[in-house]
């Protein structure tokens, strides 16, 4: 019974997101829809546009995990957590766009570090549902996560650094190229520590999406930003190379 609930919860969830991502795109809710860029200028660390087009592929995953959840009707206690969080997030998200399109950025970022969490906590309970062997859809279940969890990761650099570019903050007088220059290896250095957490090979994927745009977008104005994104896409290439054939980490106690 809770895990129909919980599938029921994640299914309205996610229809609140898709009616919240309509408006906004729309211009309905601010005057910053989706996808048409912010009312300020955008700090270095964003990357070229194409590389939002992930999130498609994050959306579909998005739509399809719960109702496979509802055709499988499983009531292990994991997946009835991942449900609720799933639904939490789902909210977050919808929410998200809004304070974006309305250019409430202090309130995006604590929203982004919000959905975060929860993906940190979806993601350790996956590991502790492959770990007891119970069944797992690789493609409807798993994939979507490894992917959204590796974009919300940059992504919430990316929101903190928007945040201050539109507040206005002066850096401590350092310039925006420096700036974003310390952000390359502290973003890279996050994502190694959680790749490393996981094995994830998707999340890596991701990584190296995300780092290539950033490199096209900047490297012939800006050489030094170019130069530290391919250095990170060579860096999670190795990461994935050496990593081929092998499962992932099945560490993180419940």
């Amino acid at each position: 019974m809770d895990g129909r609930k919980s599938t029921i919860a994640a299914i309205a969830s996610m229809i609140v997101m898709i009616i919240l991502y309509a408006l906004t795109a729309l211009g309905y809710m601010g005057d910053n829809p989706v996808g048409r860029g912010g009312n300020y200028e955008e700090p270095l660390i964003v990357p070229a546009g194409y590389a939002f087009s992930i999130w498609s592929i994050i959306y579909l995953g998005l739509i399809v995990f719960p109702f496979y959840q509802w055709y499988k009707k499983s009531d292990h206690p994991s997946w009835t957590r991942i449900k609720w969080l799933y639904s939490i997030n789902v909210i977050l998200n919808g929410l998200w766009l809004v304070a974006a399109s309305y250019d409430y950025l202090v309130i995006s970022v604590g929203i982004i570090i919000s959905m975060l969490a929860t993906l940190y906590m979806i993601n350790k309970a996956l590991i502790s549902i492959e770990r007891e062997g119970a069944p797992i859809n690789y493609w409807l279940e798993r994939l979507v996560f490894s992917l959204y969890f590796a974009w919300i990761t940059l992504a919430t650099v990316l929101n903190v650094s928007s945040a201050l570019t539109f507040y206005q903050w002066d850096g401590f007088g350092i310039s925006d190229v420096t700036w974003t220059s310390i952000m390359i290896p502290v973003a890279a250095l996050v994502a190694s520590l959680v790749f490393f957490t996981y094995r994830d090979k998707a999340y890596a994927s991701v990584v190296v999406w995300a780092f290539v745009a950033l490199a096209v977008k900047h490297f012939e104005q800006y050489p030094i930003i170019g130069y530290l994104a391919i250095g990170v896409v060579v860096l999670f290439a190795v990461y994935i190379l050496t990593h081929l054939g092998k499962g992932r980490a099945k560490v993180l106690s419940s």
